[in-house]
């Protein structure tokens, strides 16, 4: 099973004070999760000013950095609308990514289903040669995944509940995942939760031989419900849950 690490996503720095935000921390932070047993990352870079970032150069950096620190480990980014909310500004962002240096563009990327746009996005990210995470949040995204000519070309599918009480995200997960799996798609599938949610449906997720994830963009705290000191030992977690 896939353990991926969400090292920041759309949190603040005073969320956690281990968040990495910099290039440079999010190189060291990968480092330490990979040696923790991470087998992907998924990142949020930063623009100076610190807010999240679609540009072409905050990408590079640090896609670039954390390559540097864990050479052959697949690196991914967002594409979320809440970070450039006008379709076809955000749509010219990730196309510019084709002439990043090989070594600088990111492995994938994920694509929100539910957001408006999201073909011409996802369609970008191929013709760039990025692989695409799709994000199914609800049923409806399964239908529009399904209505999408280039369905078959993502390089996997993300179920992402959205709720954080435990046994509803993990209903959530067995619906998304029976929907998916009726259609016939033959894709790896990766499934995590977020908040109250993430360890239980961490937890479905390695019970059913599913791809998961984990990190401080998806929860604060450990299993047990203490505050985790960094990312490394949310995966450190995840894979003693999966192996236990």
């Amino acid at each position: 099973m896939l353990l991926k690490v969400c090292l920041n996503g759309a949190r603040a720095p005073t969320d956690h004070p281990r968040l990495p935000v910099t290039p440079g921390a999010l190189a060291r932070d990968a480092a330490a999760c990979h040696a923790a047993g991470a087998g992907a990352f998924h990142v949020h870079p930063r623009a100076a000013h610190g807010g999240e970032s679609l540009d072409a150069a905050d990408i590079g950096v640090a896609v670039s950095d954390i390559r540097h620190a864990c050479p052959g480990v697949p690196v991914g980014v967002s594409t979320g609308a809440w970070i450039l909310p006008d379709v076809t500004a955000r749509h010219a962002r990730v196309a510019s990514w084709k002439a990043l240096p090989a070594n600088t563009r990111p492995d994938f990327a994920s694509v929100n289903l539910s957001e408006p746009g999201w073909e011409s996005i996802a369609d970008a990210l191929l013709d760039a040669g990025i692989g695409v995470e799709a994000g199914v949040w609800f049923p409806e995204d399964v239908s529009r995944l399904m209505a999408w000519p280039r369905a078959a070309e993502c390089l996997r599918i993300l179920v992402e509940t959205q709720s954080s009480q435990p046994e509803a995200a993990c209903q959530e997960a067995r619906t998304l995942v029976d929907l998916l799996r009726a259609t016939g798609l033959e894709l790896p599938l990766l499934v995590h939760g977020s908040e109250g949610g993430a360890w239980a449906v961490l937890g479905w997720a390695r019970r059913h031989g599913f791809d998961a994830r984990i990190g401080l963009e998806d929860t604060l705290v450990l299993p047990d419900g203490q505050r985790a000191a960094d990312n490394a030992a949310l995966v450190t977690a995840a894979l003693q849950l999966q192996h236990g």
